[in-house]
């Protein structure tokens, strides 16, 4: 799925001459549009299929970590870029209150404890809440056009040219609001161009307690999220 904004620039002038006949004011809109597009691509196709799970092979009291596994999100453009990325969740509603372990590829006991972290993959027969998965993102492995550029990020609804920042703290999940943009830049937070950049991505996951899922049919887990490309 891809998003493209058309940036639109609406500059004021008035003009106030104490010798004019008249005050005049011009607006003016400005505008480019572009034959730029970028493709988005998952390893595998985007699924992560963490295979079978018997239920007597579960913890039937305490939340059972299924690991991780890694793949890489790739971003490939027609012509040097600005583009980033949101993630959403597309199964919010069926997120576990559980904590899921192992998130993480530089903070070892980094945990996705908090809705926002955290991403939901569907429910039982029961209508019980099966699990919850989180997305990080390798920082320090990314790569634009065989450069190793910065992590940003932004919150839209700002001057994206000024709101972006180097992603420095300690936590490397995504937000699964489709709030929070993520991208490349420099080393001074500045977003950059690119043809080709590769974003590592780990997803782990996590089921609650065999008591509580109280399964007695093969149940598929239903994780989907959406990534869009937003377009500066």
């Amino acid at each position: 799925m891809k998003k493209i904004l058309i940036a639109t620039a609406v500059a004021l002038s008035l003009s106030a001459a104490a010798q004019a006949a008249e005050s005049t004011a011009v607006l003016k809109v400005a505008g480019v549009l572009t034959n730029d597009a970028c493709t988005p691509e998952l390893d595998g196709g985007g699924v992560v299929d963490f295979g079978t799970k018997y239920i007597n092979e579960l913890s039937a009291t305490e939340t059972n970590q299924l690991g991780h596994k890694d793949l890489s999100f790739r971003i490939s453009c027609t012509a040097p870029t600005k583009v980033g990325f949101t993630i959403s969740d597309d199964r919010a509603d069926s997120t576990a209150n559980i904590i899921v372990e192992h998130t993480s590829f530089t903070t070892p006991n980094e945990t996705a404890w908090t809705n926002s972290i955290r991403y939901g993959v569907g429910k039982t027969a029961g209508g019980v809440n099966i699990g919850a998965y989180s997305v990080a993102l390798n920082r320090s492995a990314l790569i634009a056009d065989g450069e190793t550029p910065s992590a940003i990020r932004a919150t839209p609804g700002y001057d994206l040219d000024t709101e972006w920042s180097v992603w420095t703290d300690d936590k490397d999940l995504l937000n699964n609001s489709g709030v929070y943009e993520y991208s490349v830049g420099s080393a001074a937070g500045i977003p950059v161009a690119f043809t080709n950049a590769e974003f590592p991505l780990r997803i782990a996951l996590a089921v609650q307690n065999t008591d509580a899922l109280a399964i007695t049919d093969n149940t598929t887990l239903d994780g989907q999220a959406t990534i869009t490309l937003i377009y500066m």
